[in-house]
């Protein structure tokens, strides 16, 4: 194969000194630098320990061989690569070349994974995972994987393996090793991108397609999933670091979703419990379930919820959290029970918070707490609610607004009852269709050196 090597670096001639002054200012550009390169660092590695602790759902023990770090409890089958062709510059300029491995992993296993792991001492290799439908028939999963690379050495140093631990685990791994120093000048070709596409198929009488536990634990990947309203997971697990994760339509009972420095955006979400995690990147899309977790920081939160209580027992749930950064929350307030429960609780800090809830069931119950501190609180109630509320400020103002012409949602001819009282900084009172009624519920929201308003 005829290789593009690329021109070797060369150091260049530096011009003669012109003085101390210049001494003086190139030391200080250099200790800058040098600095600013320490910074980004220890600001990884600090993300990288506090946002990836969360575990894998199933544990991967490392080979003690140095050289390879398939996990030693799994049994590897690892593809030859296909014959190196080069790459359609409609799909990637940035590589000229290309190898293909493919697999298949049975619909019915209890569990399904993907996973990536490299050896050595820098970053090597990045990738992208596509997800999609087919509207083929089978009981197989494709998993089709594209190496892309400058020379042959660097997609040697690389393996694509089928994995399974018992009959009960089995999934796809690949694996990055590299040894050499690194050299003073880094060029873009001493590195590997993979292209993962992973297709699911159709059912014989196009029902959604069970998958009982699919699970991602990847390094440099971003993850994307088209339209998979018609696939449904019992339990999703999806974490990538460094990169995001981006889906159209997915369906499951659970769905944990992790990533650090990476954006978390999805169109639809439907997930009885769901637990969504980044860091320092936003977290935004429609989610729908039982119990929901939102959690990023320095990034803001903008979603649309819809919370639905079907329990006998517990309330339904949502948190969501971040700092320095807005959230931005629509809420839908669902249930089929003549009582139902909801607790919600958002926090942000010197970032903006807007709740809007904008429909409750008759007879709900609703405990709601939202905080923020150096920015406006702002919390929309619909009509249908009943109980107390308290806004609270310092160095800001308090508006408290209830529609006392609204009419009864339950159609009784009922008129609005709502007291309230308050002095600088504070405003509370109850709010209902009737004396029991407003007992119900509780929403505080509270901030400072800023306005607070409460709609009713």
């Amino acid at each position: 194969m005829d290789t593009k090597v690329p021109l070797p670096s060369q150091d260049l001639p530096v011009p003669a000194s012109t003085g101390m002054e210049e001494s003086i200012r190139r030391k200080r550009c250099k200790k800058l630098k040098v600095f600013r390169k320490l910074a980004v660092t220890a600001l990884l590695l600090w993300v990288g320990s506090r946002y990836l602790r969360l575990q894998s759902p199933i544990s991967f023990k490392e080979d003690d061989d140095e050289h390879w770090p398939i996990p030693k409890d799994m049994s590897a089958d690892c593809a030859s690569w296909s014959d190196t062709v080069e790459t359609d510059p409609d799909i990637t300029e940035e590589f000229p070349y290309s190898a293909e491995a493919a697999f298949e992993l049975p619909v019915s296993a209890d569990t399904l994974f993907l996973i990536s792991r490299s050896h050595g001492r820098r970053p090597f290799s990045s990738g992208n995972i596509n997800y999609v439908q087919s509207d083929e028939v089978s009981d197989s999963i494709k998993v089709d994987v594209t190496a892309y690379f400058w020379h042959e050495k660097y997609l040697d140093a690389s393996k694509a393996c089928l994995l399974k631990r018992d009959d009960e685990h089995t999934g796809v791994g690949i694996f990055t090793k590299w040894d050499e120093p690194r050299r003073r000048h880094r060029h873009e070709h001493q590195k590997l991108r993979f292209d993962v596409r992973v297709t699911f198929p159709r059912t014989e009488d196009d029902s959604p397609l069970d998958i009982n536990r699919f699970f991602t634990d990847l390094e440099i990947y971003s993850q994307t999933f088209a339209d998979l309203s018609n696939v449904a997971f019992g339990h999703l697990g999806l974490r990538s670091s460094l990169a995001g994760v981006r889906a159209e339509s997915l369906t499951a009972r659970n769905a944990t979703i992790a990533s650090s420095l990476g954006p978390i955006k999805i169109q639809s979400l439907v997930a009885s419990e769901a637990y969504l995690a980044t860091s320092l990147a936003p977290i935004e899309g429609t989610f729908n379930g039982s119990h929901i977790t939102l959690t990023t920081s320095n990034a803001p939160i903008k979603v649309d919820i819809n919370l639905s209580h079907e329990s006998d027992h517990d309330k339904a749930q949502l948190r969501m959290n971040t700092q320095n950064a807005p959230i931005d929350a629509t809420l839908n307030l669902l249930s089929s029970k003549d009582e139902s429960g909801f607790d919600v609780i958002a926090h942000t800090a010197h970032g903006r918070l807007g709740l809007d809830v904008v429909s409750a069931p008759l007879n709900s119950n609703l405990a709601l707490h939202a905080t923020t501190a150096i920015a406006p609180a702002y919390v929309g109630l619909p009509v249908t609610y009943e109980g107390s509320f308290y806004a609270e400020t310092s160095l800001g103002s308090v508006t408290v607004a209830i529609d006392g012409e609204a009419e009864d949602p339950a159609g009784k001819g009922r008129k609005r009852i709502a007291n309230s009282e308050g002095n600088r900084g504070r405003s509370s009172g109850k709010v209902g269709w009737s004396e029991e009624g407003m007992e119900r519920g509780e929403v505080t929201v509270v901030t400072s050196l800023s306005a607070v308003e409460i709609k009713l």
